[in-house]
């Protein structure tokens, strides 16, 4: 799996028209966001209507790696020539949109989530996943914080999209072995402008008696102090929920990345094995693949280490 890529937009009465020459393309997709993202631009031989334009799925080395809204199309005539530019979010992202009923749900798992919840048939979820005695939804949180408050109830951590649609909260742990690839650059990489260094929250009393620090912060002489109401869904273990919180801020602060060409099929949370790179043995937290009139590239990131 290596070359060749295509834009399918999918039409609602069933039909699709396949895109190939793509002027460029870049697809992106973190661990836990909730949904893929594609921005391109394609040549075409004639303009086309988009009245009936459901879905747009972008393929790689026969992979569908992308299948999401059309939130953008639009064509313009240059020179003779059609070009339509393509802005599109995963299908995914309406776990986002979304809000389940609040409260307590006793005895779930995630099946009984998402067969209660999710919002289309078209967006799948991992089966035989373990049941907690409940979870606590808030008022206005959407589906995909409660996934969220489910994974690190059940898993430790947050829920994550697979494929291009797939809901999971384990990991399969498969390898993507990249020493044998192609290697363009390769490199590490700092961002603290999310991270946070305490948390306090409320309790019962209503005075702020719960704190988390983050020792990870203090090095770089960053403080960061946020204050938040009790938050009944983790009033069982407040440690847990500020945790998760500082956990997500930090997510990806420190990475290693590594470019290649082609594209191999590995997905976030695949295991990187690439010997004598720094992202060796790591789990990729981001992927990234582009492609234009030089080929294919993909760049995979991983949290150091």
């Amino acid at each position: 799996m290596s070359g060749e890529a295509f834009i399918r937009l999918e039409k609602s009465g069933g039909g699709y028209a396949d895109c190939g020459r793509i002027i460029s393309a870049v697809f992106s997709k973190d661990l836990y966001s909730p949904y893929s993202q594609l921005r391109g631009s394609v040549m075409l031989e004639s303009r086309i209507g988009f009245s009936d334009i459901r879905r747009v799925a972008f393929y790689v080395g026969g992979k569908r790696v992308h299948y999401g809204l059309p939130d953008l199309l639009r064509t313009r005539v240059c020179g003779g020539r059609v070009i339509m530019n393509v802005v599109s979010r995963g299908i995914t992202l309406l776990l986002g949109q979304n809000e389940p009923e609040p409260g307590i749900w006793s005895q779930v798992s995630l099946t009984e989530i998402m067969d209660r919840y999710s919002p289309l048939s078209e967006i799948g979820f991992e089966s035989g996943t373990k049941t907690v005695n409940y979870v606590n939804i808030n008022e206005r949180s959407t589906l995909w914080e409660a996934l969220g408050v489910y994974g690190v109830k059940a898993y430790g951590h947050r829920a994550y999209i697979g494929g291009d649609s797939l809901v999971r909260v384990t990991f399969e742990d498969a390898v993507a072995a990249l020493g044998g690839k192609v290697i363009i650059d390769y490199g590490n990489q700092l961002d603290t402008s999310l991270m946070l260094s305490k948390l306090y929250m409320k309790n019962v009393n209503g005075e702020y008696g719960y704190s988390y620090e983050d020792d990870r912060v203090q090095p770089f002489g960053i403080v960061r102090e946020k204050y938040y109401n009790l938050d009944r869904q983790w009033l069982n273990d407040v440690t847990a929920g500020l945790k998760d919180r500082v956990d997500f801020a930090d997510r990806e602060y420190l990475t290693n990345y590594l470019t290649y060409v082609g594209y191999g099929g590995e997905d976030v949370g695949d295991i990187i094995s690439a010997v004598g790179y720094g992202c060796n043995g790591g789990r990729i937290c981001r992927l990234e693949i582009t492609a234009d009139n030089a080929g294919v590239r993909t760049k995979v990131s991983a949290e150091a280490v």
